[in-house]
């Protein structure tokens, strides 16, 4: 790669990139790239995924289901944590690139077929799932589909969490729809938080606060 003042720079800045955030970081101040918004430069995501060979965490946030397929073929194959959400494509383990080294797999507000769940919690390489619900009403989704983790076998922690108004708002829903259902708490964390940032209804930025803990660490 060449800069404009045509000195080579090696190696090239795209191959440094180790986490990567693509769409709002907020529920509020969205900007252009609402979920299914025709801004979306899907061919330039596209060309940077190409290029980012040593990304290892990558969020896709708003990005609308129908053109997930156009993605899910490049993403880089080292990549190990993988955020979607709210709502995406089907996510076909078989023929993501990234499935061999995928460790960590969060979502929000997402429906996904028991065929998807189990093909992901049977993946050898997968340890943490984090499901994030942006109101307590959609979290039963998570748990009807407890049954497809009970044969995982490299999966450490299945983490369900409930987001409502108030942190006591979301740990009684939890509480309340958990008793319907048998789990091994050992293995399922159940993680009640708020929805409300600086005053507003937030869950994106409740998301983004989530990723930014995860690249930390």
């Amino acid at each position: 790669m060449e800069n404009p003042d045509r000195i080579a720079i090696e190696p090239a800045p795209v191959t440094l990139v180790r986490n990567l955030w693509i769409g709002p970081t907020s529920s509020v101040e969205q900007n252009d790239l609402s979920y299914g918004s025709s801004s979306w430069p899907i061919t330039l995501i596209h060309q940077i995924l190409v290029r980012c060979s040593a990304l290892r965490s990558l969020a896709l946030v708003n990005l609308y289901q129908g053109v997930w397929y156009r993605l899910a073929g490049v993403i880089p194959s080292g990549l190990q944590s993988l955020c979607l959400g709210p709502v995406h494509g089907k996510v076909d383990w078989r023929y993501l690139p990234c499935a061999p080294n995928l460790r960590e797999f969060v979502t929000m507000d997402t429906y996904m077929m028991d065929e998807e769940i189990q093909q992901i919690v049977l993946s050898p390489s997968i340890r943490r799932i984090r499901r994030l619900y942006s109101h307590g009403d959609r979290v039963s989704l998570a748990f009807d589909q407890l049954e497809c983790v009970e044969k995982a076998t490299a999966l450490e922690k299945l983490e369900i969490v409930c987001c409502e108004e108030t942190e006591e708002q979301a740990a009684a829903i939890l509480d309340e729809v958990s008793k319907s259902y048998q789990y091994d708490p050992a293995r399922v964390a159940l993680i009640p938080t708020s929805h409300i940032r600086e005053g507003r209804y937030d869950p994106i930025s409740v998301l983004f606060d989530d990723w930014l803990d995860l690249t930390a660490g």
